[in-house]
């Protein structure tokens, strides 16, 4: 079976849909309580940012925007990561590792829009 070209660009912004979708659900309460004093409010805060700037670098013909937001969330998905790691890995582990994964991707590709 042979792959579907053409799907390539939905692909990516189904990617970058489900990073912001994820972000959202999991850390939007956290971003709009605006506790200054917890770490948590500051991971919430890059997370919900630079999400939103991952899609909207989607539409520019520059990959600068993509690619530094990118960077940002792969860190701080490494930390949050690192956070619930625990000393077992568990499905929120992998929730990470696979989140990491896209955003690798979107570090590699830039707004490629087709292969």
């Amino acid at each position: 079976m042979r792959p579907l070209k053409q799907l390539f660009p939905l692909a990516g912004w189904l990617m970058r849909f489900a990073v912001v979708f994820f972000v959202l659900t999991s850390y939007w309460k956290t971003f709009t309580f605006f506790n200054f004093q917890s770490v948590m409010f500051y991971v919430a805060a890059i997370y919900v940012i630079f999400s939103i700037l991952l899609f909207i670098g989607g539409f520019l013909h520059k990959v600068s925007l993509t690619v530094f937001s990118s960077l940002i969330l792969i860190l701080v998905t490494g930390y949050h990561a690192f956070l619930n790691l625990e000393s077992k890995l568990d499905h929120n582990f992998a929730v990470y590792v696979v989140l990491g994964s896209i955003l690798v991707y979107f570090l590699t590709t830039g707004n490629k829009k087709d292969r």
